[in-house]
Order: C-alpha cells, then sequence, then structure tokens
C-alpha cells in the first residue's frame, strides 16, 4: 500500500490569485460606478422637480 498526502495537488498560483482579485476589484468598482450615477441623476432629476415646482407656485 502506498501512503497517501492530506494536501490536495493542484494549487493556485500567487499571480492567478492576484489576477482573480484584481479582476474582481475592476468588476465592483465598474458596477459601483453606474449605480452611483444612476441614483446621482434619480436624485438631481427630484430635487430639479421639487425646486420647479416651488419657483412656480412663487
Amino acid at each position: 500500500m502506498t501512503s497517501t498526502n492530506s494536501q490536495k495537488a493542484t494549487s493556485i498560483d500567487r499571480e492567478v490569485v492576484n489576477e482573480m482579485i484584481e479582476n474582481a476589484i475592476r468588476r465592483h468598482n465598474r458596477r459601483s460606478t453606474i449605480i452611483s450615477a444612476i441614483l446621482g441623476w434619480i436624485l438631481i432629476g427630484g430635487y430639479s422637480f421639487g425646486l420647479f415646482h416651488v419657483v412656480q407656485n412663487i
């Protein structure tokens, strides 16, 4: 009988892990930028709408 090693034979290289992390950060930044832009336009639109109503009623 042969003894088996408890560690897995497949290990991930440090460069591969760093590339995966960079890709995840890049994807997160892109999505958060899009979401922030959409929320910003909604808030600016609501503020402008309310401001125009106030100015119109004066």
